[in-house]
């Protein structure tokens, strides 16, 4: 149930190209995420809807915040008027860093999304979770060899026979 959730929310906040990502992109993707880069969306064809993440991240905290107020009420009405703007100003900044930390948690959910379903296109045979290491070390050796794109499932899969 949690991964269908999280599935409704990367396809809600997110724009996903139809188009299929070519051999090479792929392969650069995966050796870029496999060493936690950032990679960019248009490479894997996806973008941001910042608006309709802000939305969910502020319903998502909402559900948090409201109980955690519901608790606290009786103790934040007796504070001094200054406290209480002091804990405004640090909730606030805390709320704009979790935004962040949601964008980049997103990112990486959409990144590895786009990786596995176009690796079932482009290697139908051989499950990303087993060959993805093995696929990107012949790939760093085809970039050493100078082997042409036109060449490359060629030579991986030639590679990944013996």
């Amino acid at each position: 149930m949690l991964q269908q959730i999280k599935h409704k929310i990367i396809t809600y906040i997110y724009n996903i190209s139809n188009q299929p990502v070519k051999m090479a992109e792929l392969l650069h993707a995966n050796i870029l995420f496999q060493d936690g880069m950032k990679i960019d969306g248009s490479i894997l064809g996806f973008r941001l809807k910042t608006g309709k993440a802000y939305l969910v991240f502020l319903s998502l905290i909402h559900i948090i915040l409201i109980p955690l107020l519901a608790l606290t009420h009786n103790i934040l009405i007796h504070l001094d008027c200054h406290v209480a703007i002091v804990i405004a100003i640090i909730f606030t900044a805390f709320l704009f860093g979790l935004f962040s930390c949601f964008k980049d948690w997103t990112r990486d959910e959409i990144t590895q999304y786009r990786i596995k379903s176009m690796w079932h296109l482009h290697f139908p045979h051989f499950p990303y979770d087993e060959y993805n290491q093995e696929i990107s070390n012949i790939y760093k050796i085809a970039l050493q060899n100078n082997i042409l794109n036109a060449e490359l499932e060629k030579y991986i899969l030639e590679n990944l026979a013996n």
